[in-house]
């Protein structure tokens, strides 16, 4: 019989992030909200009386030390999720930080050190390995006809960042955690970077280590609202498949085409983050606590993403890309 819990949910953070996708899912989720924490008391208040959270705080030490929760849920920015993190994995609670885990792929691996020491859960945040498009391509993949794969294209549209390094470390990590999901680790690569005033855009070339090639594709031309991202892979076994934001074709050569569509966005919130994967992310967390499932998305894991993203930003810094 599977374990009850975790009952008992502390949440820091109140900002837009949480207000528009982590928020509006926890009603999915078999969990009492017993606290939420933020530096501005009326943002707690504020996440309290619309989301049904029990208590406030401003001092998320002193939420820990008199909630004692169950699990805890960090959403603050890559500064926020190490420094608190830390914190929250060396007191010995099970943590969910979104992506990214921390500004270097140093103090990733520093939490899922205090992680493993503590013997507590530590999952980060990215949802893409939940999205309906992602997880169903990792299935076709499994099947036999599609062979090993080949050739994988990914492509992402959100470039936004103050610097470029905050775009690759803190945006484009979810491409690059994507692709590793898909395809595996990266042997090598070669980047290159587009010379246009006034724009962001860049391709990475790798090797997997697997054996086959990938492109990594950004630019600040793709309009966001209409793809976000985009995704093909092709099998040796002839299998290609296509993920235009998030609907899935999957083409067979001896066919019939299966598609898979939904739409990005729509007027049901709650629908929309389990498309995007948002729901499931959390769902996977939440077992992982209880012990029912396996962490798709711990923190060890995301050392490897990190590392590609800091060895991709090298290589645009020695081209003279934008600081």
């Amino acid at each position: 019989m599977a374990q009850e819990g975790p009952s008992r949910l502390a949440y820091v953070g109140a900002g837009g992030f949480s207000s528009a996708c982590m928020y509006p899912q926890l009603r999915a989720h078999e969990v009492e909200l017993a606290a939420v924490c933020d530096l501005v008391e009326g943002r707690a208040q504020l996440a309290a009386a619309q989301y049904g959270f029990r208590s406030t705080y401003t001092d998320y030490r002193r939420m820990l030390d008199e909630v004692r929760p169950d699990a805890v849920i960090c959403v603050g920015g890559p500064h926020v999720h190490y420094e608190v993190g830390r914190e929250v994995l060396q007191a010995g609670f099970p943590l969910y930080i979104q992506k990214s885990p921390a500004p270097s792929s140093a103090q990733t691996q520093e939490l899922a050190d205090l992680a493993a020491a503590a013997g507590v859960v530590c999952h980060v945040g990215f949802n893409l390995r939940q999205s309906e498009a992602v997880r169903r391509a990792r299935m076709a993949m499994r099947e036999e006809a599609f062979g090993p794969l080949t050739l994988a294209i990914v492509r992402y549209g959100l470039v936004s960042g103050p610097t470029l390094q905050d775009a690759v470390m803190d945006q484009h990590c979810h491409a690059y955690d994507t692709l590793r999901w898909l395809a595996g680790d990266v042997a090598e690569l070669d980047v290159r970077v587009a010379d246009v005033p006034g724009r962001r855009a860049y391709v990475v070339a790798a090797r997997m280590a697997s054996g086959a090639v990938a492109t990594i594709n950004f630019t600040s031309e793709q309009p966001f609202r209409q793809e976000f991202v985009y995704f093909e892979l092709t099998g040796a076994g002839g299998h290609m498949l296509y993920s235009h934001d998030f609907d899935l074709l999957t083409r067979d050569p001896e066919g019939p085409d299966r598609h898979f569509r939904r739409g990005a966005y729509s007027n049901d919130p709650l629908a929309e983050l389990r498309w995007l994967g948002y729901v499931g992310d959390v769902a996977n967390f939440l077992a992982a606590v209880r012990g029912t499932e396996p962490d798709e998305s711990p923190i060890a894991d995301a050392v490897g993403t990190m590392q590609l993203c800091e060895a991709v930003y090298r290589q645009l810094q020695e081209q003279g890309a934008e600081r």
